[in-house]
């Protein structure tokens, strides 16, 4: 693994019984990339996360985060999933210190950063307001906060604004992009959108259908900061069209 690897997978195959969910992945992302990964339905995007958050054993194959083979939850990662998860007994402040009480970290070690967090997403006035309170993308800011409490290094996060309107999932794609801007983590996002998934990354994944394989990493040449009034940009359409492409090829269907 380079110096500047954050992830490295060689040679990761995933069975469950007799099906081949992953197969053959070789993949490197570096610290403070930003990497999406698309696919069609099936084709193991979801798989693929957890194991990189060793939320589940590897078959087959090497898995490497931060220098370390994969063998269980790491501490410097943090997940964000496609519904928010939120207790909903619990205000904002009590969700998000959630992380801290299961990893057995002292909240009052972290309160500048809860205050630093809210503030950053937007939810400062909320913190007393229970999940039932919130609009969907507020939640998600909620879990969005919780997945970076505990400062991880790599955020890992599957479909997480896949439920919301398009405006506001518009608006969450922006904060996302400022949020990793600001940190400089290290973020990897399974999206079932092609444009979220130009937008948002330094480099595009595209997986095959069942077993997923790698088909192309395709490079995303576009200036930062990004905005959605740039999607015409001919670089923007280059990487959406050769990723829709992939998609579209035999064998991803």
């Amino acid at each position: 693994m380079s110096v500047d690897s954050v992830i490295e997978l060689s040679g990761v195959t995933q069975r469950y019984g007799d099906l081949v969910a992953l197969q053959g992945l070789d993949l490197q992302v570096n610290a403070g990339e930003f990497i999406s990964i698309v696919g069609s339905s099936g084709c193991g995007k979801s798989t693929l996360l957890r194991l990189i958050a060793g939320l589940m054993p590897l078959s087959e194959g090497e898995l490497r985060v931060n220098d370390k083979p994969v063998e269980g939850p790491g501490e410097d990662v943090g997940i964000a999933f496609q519904t928010s998860a939120l207790l909903p007994w619990r205000n904002v402040e009590q969700n998000i210190a959630l992380q801290l009480e299961i990893r057995k970290l002292p909240r009052a070690r972290f309160e500048h950063e809860l205050r630093r967090l809210i503030d950053l997403v937007g939810l400062k006035g909320f913190e007393n307001h229970k999940p039932y309170e919130l609009s969907g993308g507020m939640q998600q800011r909620v879990a969005l906060c919780r997945a970076l409490i505990h400062d991880p290094s790599l955020l890992l996060m599957d479909e997480p604004f896949g439920a919301l309107d398009a405006m506001t999932r518009e608006q969450l794609n922006l904060e996302l992009q400022r949020i990793w801007m600001e940190t400089g983590k290290t973020v990897v996002l399974i999206t079932h959108s092609i444009t979220e998934a130009v937008f948002l990354a330094d480099r595009v994944v595209v997986l095959t259908a069942r077993p997923g394989q790698i088909a192309e990493v395709v490079d995303v040449p576009v200036s930062r900061p990004r905005r959605f009034s740039g999607l015409s940009a001919p670089a923007f359409q280059q990487a959406c069209d050769r990723v829709r492409s992939l998609m579209n090829a035999p064998g991803l269907d």
